[in-house]
């Protein structure tokens, strides 16, 4: 462990990857170097360094980017008879962490301050992998049924020629910031939007003072990848029927004069998650019931474009085409 940060870090590492966690600091991920590139792949914020944040902050205000996740709400919701704040009980408070090999896996746990709820991550690094294989579990403490999302939050480093890299699916604009094109609520088959001016690439770097929310779902597959114009990139793979929408938010100074792309697996659609449990678009877990996933972080060089990522930790394969 180093306290480069100024808070306990845990160092996963082998010859492809390099994986920094702050456990204190929602359980996040918050580098992950590709060793031959000599890349960190993981979105930083330039002007936000990573310290302790207080349950019930506004997430927007510290969002200092890495890899976190969101349980069980987006916005600020009350969810069987609790009101969570925004982005949830997860992202802010220290989780527990115990090394299960040292340098090659670690289990991050919480008991969520506010439903109860066990939530555990564990992470592990394969000798020869260039995937960080990442187990979810998570329990209902509550005693009542809980209308939940659960979502992955991988804030990923958007340049200049970068693209966004899905399978086939069904995409929804949602209610927030400033699209390239089209409106809220708008559906479109990934990645092009027909409009009067020709067909929008959703796939390509967002324009200048963009920002925009896309809800993917009916995918034909579980993976969502962003590549530099280098050819470098990170991709997750995972799981449909844990995870069968994942949503994407792309801003190019369009928010908070920011540029950056956040890769989101969910278990559901829409930002209020009691509109969404109403719609038969987000779930609920039954008390005591365990919801569990199982995915993949994998980064790789030279590809120009992403056309399928399968298999997790040391199986983990990326296919594109070659830049």
């Amino acid at each position: 462990m180093g306290t480069a940060t100024g808070l306990a870090e845990v160092v996963l590492s082998n010859e492809h990857l390099r994986v920094v966690l702050l456990p204190e600091l929602g359980g996040r991920v918050w580098e992950i170097t590709h060793l031959a590139s000599g890349r960190q792949l993981l979105w930083h914020h330039p002007d936000l360094p990573p310290a302790p944040v207080a349950l019930g902050a506004v997430y927007d205000d510290s969002f200092i980017g890495g890899w976190d996740e969101l349980f069980p709400n987006d916005e600020p919701e009350t969810l069987a008879g609790t009101a969570f704040p925004d982005h949830g009980e997860a992202w802010s408070v220290p989780w527990r962490w115990t090394v299960l090999e040292a340098g090659a896996a670690v289990r991050l746990e919480l008991v969520a301050p506010l439903s109860g709820s066990r939530l555990v991550r564990t992470f592990r690094l394969a000798p020869g992998s260039a995937a960080l294989d990442l187990e979810v579990e998570l329990t209902n403490g509550t005693g009542r049924e809980l209308p939940m999302l659960h979502k992955q939050h991988l804030a990923a480093d958007l340049r200049p020629g970068s693209r966004i890299d899905l399978p086939a699916a069904r995409v929804e604009i949602g209610g927030f910031g400033t699209p390239r094109a089209g409106g809220y609520d708008d559906v479109f088959d990934w990645p092009l939007l027909d409009t009067a001016d020709g067909p929008a690439d959703f796939a390509a770097t967002p324009p200048d003072g963009t920002a925009e929310l896309l809800f993917a779902d009916r995918l034909d597959a579980g993976w969502v990848a962003c590549t530099g114009p280098d050819g470098v990139g990170i991709g997750l793979c995972y799981d449909t029927d844990a995870y069968p929408a994942c949503w994407i938010f792309a801003s190019w100074a369009g928010w908070q004069d920011l540029r950056v792309a956040v890769l989101e697996p969910c278990t559901g659609v829409g930002l209020s998650v009691a509109a969404g449990v109403a719609a038969g678009r987000h779930r609920v877990l039954a008390p005591g019931e365990t919801f569990r996933a199982r995915l993949s972080a994998v980064a790789y060089a030279g590809l120009a474009e992403v056309r399928g990522i399968s298999g997790h930790g040391s199986a983990c394969r990326v296919e594109g085409v070659a830049r």
